[in-house]
């Protein structure tokens, strides 16, 4: 594996969208929460995240094999989507998106995101780099989300 970050573009969304809907279709499944799933994205929106915030593609090789999402500045930048390809999960990418996050922005002061509550290994991942709860939030009758702060 050659793993490659790089900022999106509008030529990655057909490859990026399949890959971020695969990505949280088991949470849309669980909570049945289509008004701000990742998976119900659309080619429209995507691209306004990818033209407004700070969306970096990554690549294995020349292959697209998911992307971040972050939003902010130095004061706060707030994680909001990191999605990796289910054929590509559980071989380190999460650990080497979150080091590449802290070495594109290190003098960031508060990093922040949402994760739910049922997402257990999401919590003990994020919790391994320092991130602490901080607030519950109930979006849905079935969605509950954990803020983490680090």
């Amino acid at each position: 594996m050659t793993i490659v970050f790089r900022k999106s573009e509008r030529a990655d969304i057909d490859a990026l969208l399949p890959i971020q809907k695969a990505a949280f279709q088991e949470d849309l499944a669980k909570y049945d929460d289509v008004e701000t799933n990742p998976a119900c994205e659309t080619y429209e929106k995507l691209a306004e995240n990818i033209r407004a915030f700070h969306h970096f593609t990554i690549l294995d090789d020349d292959e697209i094999i998911g992307a971040l999402d972050v939003r902010g500045n130095d004061e706060r930048m707030h994680i909001d989507k990191v999605f990796i390809s289910p054929a590509y999960q559980n071989k380190g990418l999460g650990t080497m998106s979150i080091h590449f996050l802290e070495e594109k922005f290190p003098n960031v002061k508060l990093w922040t995101l949402y994760t739910p509550y049922l997402s257990f290994r999401n919590h003990h991942f994020y919790e391994k780099f320092g991130y602490k709860k901080t607030k519950e939030t109930q979006l849905s009758p079935k969605l509950i989300l954990f803020k983490y702060e680090k």
